[in-house]
């Protein structure tokens, strides 16, 4: 073995050398290079662990998936998410595989999804927050990310399409793609790449480093460090 192989060896074993496919955020809530491809479905759902399911409630959404012609419509019409021709929502499963699967398949940390989606909806599919335009798991809300009854009805009846359309969106945001939202008055910073947490409190508060979307990730961060999907109080309700 040469000395610059065998340095490089004890360096990573000591922890100062990160490799080149590792983390590309320093919060450790995204797995993968700024800009990078999602998994396919299929890669994503060899991930996938468990069957633990705490909303059997949710079983009618967990395994619907969308028809070709919804999907194409879907693309049609969706303007707000540069990564919509990986957005297919073909999965099924459990609330938990799913949300495994979405956080695998755009390089998230699954417990920040678990954690996400206890904030928005407690894991309940069938909620229906802001005065009746936001749908489903994660909450996508029209008419930013939805219109009409079809497109929009994808977000309320299919989980998997929900939770992929949720990490597509977040990874947008994260990798630098959305450079609009600094045109967007309000913002309490400038948009830039590489920041999760504002690309978390953008998709709550609508704009870059708020006090509202501040609030929300703050929230987010006390659900993931009490793990709240994992307490007896969270199955059942």
């Amino acid at each position: 073995m040469s000395r610059r192989l065998l340095l490089v060896l004890c360096l990573l074993l000591a922890g100062l050398v990160v490799p080149a496919a590792a983390h590309a955020d320093r919060t450790g809530m995204v797995k993968v290079k700024l800009g990078s491809r999602p998994l396919s479905d299929r890669q994503a759902a060899k991930r996938v662990r468990g069957s633990w399911e705490p909303r059997p409630q949710n079983e009618a959404a967990n395994h619907r998936m969308p028809t070709t012609r919804e999907l194409r419509l879907f693309r049609r019409q969706n303007t707000a998410n540069p990564y919509k021709k990986w957005v297919t929502g073909h999965y099924t499963g459990t609330t938990d595989q799913i949300i495994q699967w979405a956080a695998a398949k755009w390089g998230l940390s699954a417990d920040f999804l678990r954690a996400e989606a206890a904030v928005e909806t407690w894991w309940v599919m069938s909620f229906v927050g802001n005065e009746g335009s936001a749908f489903g798991l994660l909450q996508v809300r029209e008419p930013y990310h939805c219109r009409g009854e079809v497109v929009c009805g994808l977000f309320r009846n299919d989980t998997a399409m929900n939770a992929d359309y949720y990490g597509a969106i977040i990874r947008s945001y994260f990798d630098g793609k959305q450079t609009w939202l600094n045109t967007v008055s309000g913002n309490g910073r400038r948009y830039r790449k590489g920041d999760f947490w504002g690309s978390v409190g953008y998709w709550a508060a609508g704009r870059w480093h708020v006090a509202a979307g501040d609030a929300y990730v703050a929230q987010t961060k006390r659900y993931l460090r009490d793990r709240v999907w994992a307490q007896p109080n969270f199955v059942g309700k």
